[in-house]
């Protein structure tokens, strides 16, 4: 036999063998996985206002934008606002600058927000603007924040209230339902950015404002205690008077806030003052009892002491909660 043939009849099955190795070592039909798209989400703040308590709301006007490579992509199209009541956009544009795909529009909203009012009027706020992608799951694509260019505009002002911090982060939201998609067994997860406005209210003006009434219907209510009980109308019409001015004053305060099952400042000073009002009138019969048995000294005596203790425990708990509220 040809000593060449049978080289070659040795390399052609050596050539067999390590192509069937190869095929045993490389699985068949699993396609690379590719990373997903990198977006870069930024955004500029242009006003807030409509700070509403009340109706659980603010609103927002700012621009939104994208940074990608993938011509392909279009997150403006995909792009949601989970927490917003109303919405609307405008001034859509797209270009490419140095094969970077820059894309973003203004955004109008009024958005969704449950205020922690227990400090009011000494409250912090966190307001919140979402961005999510409603297309694509994190496996094709994913947010980057673009915090160095995400500022608010430097003339924007809240009226009573100071921004102390403004940053955009990115995280993902999934959701525990498959929404009905035969080809998933559960959840996704989604690409999520959340702006976020940290603000303190300017508190002190507005407290007065609020609470003076309460406290002047306490002070002139405590003055009983320099009439003589048998003076039974003046005695007792003032603490009654000051009572329902410490009510009506509590559905003023309320008409401004949201509906809360908290405990707020705000019901702590008011039922302070009206357990404090109903100790004037107790102690007023008290009085006016010693004074009926005869010890007119010791009923004039008991006034002095009564109006002394009242003013300053009344006057010690206020401070308390103020100042545990104020200092946060």
């Amino acid at each position: 036999m040809d000593m060449r043939l049978f080289s070659r009849q040795k390399m052609n099955r050596f050539s067999l063998l390590c192509a069937f190795g190869l095929i045993l070592l490389c699985p068949v039909g699993v396609p690379a996985q590719s990373a997903p798209d990198t977006v870069r989400i930024g955004v500029f703040v242009n006003d807030i206002y409509d700070i509403n308590l009340n109706e659980n709301s603010f609103s927002i006007q700012c621009w939104v934008w994208f940074n990608y490579t993938n011509p392909e992509l279009n997150p403006l199209e995909s792009l949601e606002i989970p927490n917003a009541k109303e919405v609307g956009y405008s001034l859509d544009f797209r270009e490419e600058k140095n094969g970077v795909q820059w894309a973003g529009k203004k955004i109008h909203a009024v958005v969704k927000k449950n205020w922690d009012i227990r400090r009011f009027p000494f409250d912090e706020q966190y307001m919140t603007l979402e961005f999510e992608d409603s297309d694509k799951d994190i496996a094709t694509l994913v947010y980057l924040a673009d915090t160095a260019n995400t500022k608010p505009d430097a003339s924007l002002a809240l009226t009573n209230w100071k921004i102390q911090r403004f940053g955009i982060t990115t995280e993902t939201k999934k959701y525990n339902s498959t929404y009905g998609d035969p080809g998933l067994s559960e959840g996704s997860e989604y690409p999520h950015a959340s702006l976020t406005v940290h603000i303190k209210r300017e508190s002190w003006g507005l407290f007065f404002s609020l609470f003076t009434g309460l406290y002047v219907a306490f002070f002139i209510s405590s003055l009983v205690f320099f009439i003589d009980p048998v003076d039974v109308d003046p005695r007792f019409g003032l603490s009654v008077g000051g009572l329902f001015a410490a009510v009506g004053n509590k559905y003023i305060v309320d008409s401004i806030l949201p509906q809360s099952t908290t405990f707020t400042l705000v019901d702590k000073l008011h039922i302070l003052t009206y357990i404090f009002l109903l100790l004037c009138i107790v102690l007023s019969v008290i009085s006016l009892r010693i004074w009926k048995n005869g010890k007119v000294p010791v009923s004039k005596k008991f006034d002095r002491r009564a109006y002394f203790i009242i003013v300053s425990l009344y006057m010690l708990i206020n401070i308390g909660l103020i100042y545990q509220s104020s200092r946060g």
